[in-house]
């Protein structure tokens, strides 16, 4: 029984005639794995079998078996592989694109070659790729031989096609000034000056053109001068500079379509920052990084690193219109799954700042990654893909049983490769006539094969008394995985803020005192001008002073300027409403002089705890104030301050002591044991006993507290000194004695 006959394509492989068969193709389904294959997810996964049809007459075709109902396998992988480097300062402007692109036709597989490999590309004109044909013989399954990998260049001008800016506002109202509406019309701004920029590049470029052009035909016209009649040669050459001019002026009205990678120089500085701060007081400085994407496509994997220099603290983020923004040390993270063409992106944080270095504070770098599907080489793409593997195929001839010389024919194609593969040409004649078809499979008509999948034919009648031979060709393919991937990074330079501040530290000798007993807390302030400005003004405030912990008299305060000491005027010394004031006013006066860069104050003393009752704390506040000469702004900073608790510590303890007879007569072990049973630890616990007379002694345990043999109780005392005994902590002590002639052993119930 022959089949019908049908039209057969000429095509082998992928093309654009068939590209439904492709990889991208919205009927092929698939689920990505962690071991690199896929899984096929557009049949019924309730049955190993999947009967395949004609896809021009709806007519029953065969049949695909899977094996163990697997319905996976691997790709033959094709990869356009660029790398993208963006480098731009703060306002915008680019310094430099580097590119790097590679063309890789990978073997995922560890098992089975793939042979036989045709790649056609399209839109090489701007690379330097030689040719848009790629026939690679074989690729093996080992690292050193399952890649072939070719590097190319961007031959044109490259595109950048992502606009990053950051903002920074140190105003009161910059949350309003930094609007997205005025934010995103800036970055328009910034890529038409971008497109300017490039447009008189391009036109510098080809107005040397021109010139050089213009130096050739004037050399001509020099020759030809004696042609000419007086001043007409003078008169030609104005109008030749004139029409120069006009062409120059119409492509300068010309507006370039594309966002070009040198980015200009000349931008303006935008209207929205503002760098000016408050020195050494806390100021709130509000960050905007905004982002446009020009990409044809989407892009994802979108990671942007903020680098957050330690002056600056407490971030807070106020809004994130895309994605997710954290911090993670000393940077903010940004992550950005999908940013859509034309889409802006826009992050708003703000931080404190209050102190920072001598001479500047640098605002923090940002570095951005990001994954993209459309190339950087503007147009380039695979239009085709072929490759063959592993496979085996066969004709079952099966004689019938009660019909001698009527066989029963189908034929069967295995995968018996790793891969997915696309049968898409199957043709089954007799030997002497081709155009009679048992089996005739075309693209389309059998749906991918997944590893170790069988094709089975339907099953023909074949009638002969000889053993039936047939005809067989057979096409198919490897699928291809067809991948654009753009890794780009973009690094922006930070800003530099000049600051003039002073800083300081605070500390307590102890922020334990005892309740109902008076006790003075040794209190050190420190300031240093950490900034670049000498100061004329320095003050210092202690606040929340009561009846429990009262300040300083002004001769108890000590000052100490870059180590030395220096008297303090009690008029420099005001307590009031529970606030201790030193003020040191008109500093450029007296002979110390002003409080210069570098240079430290340390004042130290005493807070008086007076008989606090349980739980009282002192919690309070430090506040360093400052102002330079002429004043300015006045600076101000905050110490961290300890709280100083009052606890409720009472002794108590309990000592014991047995005499326990032990092995011989005369023989006796003494057991001294002593117990915290109070709420706090007991220092410089001393335990002491005394050793009878006429008795030997020793034996200590523990061992490694060995006892002090004094006389203070008599001669052979035996002294222990515990270092600290924690509460509720039961430590025992035990030695041994040995009576000798007249002893007593009564004698050592003595208990000290």
């Amino acid at each position: 029984m022959a089949r019908k006959k049908k039209q057969k394509s000429e095509t082998l492989g992928w093309d654009a005639e068939d590209k439904d068969e492709a990889l991208e193709a919205e009927g092929l389904k698939r689920t990505e794995k962690d071991d690199k294959t896929v899984e096929l997810v557009d049949r019924d996964s309730s049955t190993p079998v999947i009967e395949t049809y004609d896809e021009d007459t709806g007519e029953l075709e065969g049949s695909i078996l899977l094996k163990d109902g697997n319905r996976e396998g691997l790709l033959a992988l094709v990869k356009i592989i660029e790398e993208v480097n963006v480098e731009q300062d703060h306002e915008g402007n680019i310094s430099s694109i580097g590119f790097a692109g590679n063309l890789n036709i990978e073997n995922p597989s560890t098992k089975d070659r793939i042979w036989d490999i045709d790649v056609s590309l399209k839109g090489i004109e701007s690379t330097d790729l030689e040719t848009d044909q790629i026939k690679i013989r074989e690729l093996g399954t080992d690292e050193e031989n399952n890649i072939d990998s070719r590097e190319f260049q961007i031959t044109g001008e490259a595109k950048n096609q992502l606009l990053i800016k950051e903002y920074i506002n140190t105003l009161p109202d910059a949350d309003n000034i930094l609007n997205r509406k005025d934010i995103e019309n800036d970055l328009e701004r910034v890529r038409e000056q971008a497109q300017e920029d490039a447009t008189i590049s391009k036109i510098e470029d080809e107005k040397e053109e021109i010139e050089e052009e213009e130096e050739e035909d004037l050399e001509e016209l020099e020759d030809d001068e004696g042609d000419y009649e007086e001043g007409e040669f003078e008169e030609d050459l104005e109008d030749e500079e004139e029409d120069l001019e006009d062409e120059e002026e119409e492509e300068e009205e010309e507006e370039d379509g594309g966002f070009w990678g040198d980015g200009g120089t000349a931008i303006e500085e935008s209207s929205l920052e503002s760098f000016a701060i408050s020195i050494d007081q806390e100021n709130v400085v509000t960050f905007a990084i905004a982002m446009k994407s020009y990409f044809e496509g989407s892009i994802g994997n979108m990671r942007v690193m903020k680098t957050i220099p330690p002056e600056f603290e407490d971030l807070s983020i106020e809004d994130t219109s895309i994605g997710e923004a954290n911090r993670d040390g000393d940077q903010l993270i940004w992550e950005i799954e999908e940013l859509r063409p034309q889409e802006l992106a826009l992050l708003k944080f703000t931080c404190t700042i209050t102190t920072s270095s001598k001479d500047i504070i640098k605002t923090g770098e940002i570095d951005v990654s990001y994954q993209a599907s459309s190339s950087f080489a503007e147009g380039l793409g695979i239009e085709k893909f072929d490759a063959y593997t592993r496979n085996r195929f066969y004709v079952d001839k099966i004689e019938r049983d009660e019909e001698p010389n009527v066989f029963d024919c189908k034929l069967v194609f295995h995968n018996t490769s790793e891969f997915i593969i696309q049968l898409f040409n199957a043709d089954v004649t007799p030997l002497d006539d081709e155009s009679t078809k048992f089996v005739d499979i075309d693209p389309n008509d059998v749906p991918l094969l997944p590893s170790e999948a069988q094709w089975h034919s339907n099953v023909w009648k074949y009638e002969s008394e000889e053993i039936p031979r047939f005809r067989r060709f057979l096409e198919f393919r490897v699928m291809p995985d067809f991948q654009t991937i753009v890794n780009g990074a973009l690094a922006i330079s930070d800003v530099e803020l000049s600051v003039a501040s002073i800083t300081g530290e605070m500390s307590y000798s102890t922020v334990e005192v005892p309740t109902f007993k008076e006790k003075d807390v040794e209190t050190t302030l420190k300031v240093e001008n950490n900034g670049s400005a000498p100061l004329n003004q320095v003050s210092i405030q202690h606040t929340n002073f009561g009846e429990e912990f009262t300040p300083p008299e002004a001769d108890e305060i000590k000052l100490s300027w870059d180590g030395e000491e220096v008297e303090l005027s009690p008029e420099a010394v005001s307590f009031n409403d529970g606030i201790l004031s030193i003020e040191l006013k008109n500093l450029r006066d007296t002979d110390t002089g002003m409080f210069e860069p570098e240079s430290v104050l340390e004042f130290t003393y005493p807070i008086h705890s007076m008989n606090p009752p349980r739980d009282t704390q002192f919690e309070s506040e430090v506040i360093y104030l400052a102002n330079t000469y002429p004043p300015s702004q006045e600076l101000e900073y905050r110490p961290e301050v300890p709280i100083i608790e009052a606890l409720h510590l009472r002794r108590k303890f309990r000592i014991g002591k047995e005499v326990l007879p032990i092995g011989a007569l005369g023989n006796y072990q003494i057991i001294l044991t002593v117990e915290n049973i109070g709420n706090t630890t007991l220092d410089n616990l001393v335990l002491m006993d005394k050793v009878p007379e006429k008795f030997e002694y020793g034996e200590y345990k523990p061992e490694e507290l060995q006892p002090e043999i004094t006389d203070e109780v008599g001669e052979d005392t035996l002294k222990w000194t515990i270092d600290a005994l924690e509460q509720g902590e039961k430590l025992e002590i035990s030695y041994e004695i040995t009576g000798t002639g007249e002893y007593h052993a009564s004698e050592a119930q003595l208990g000290l």
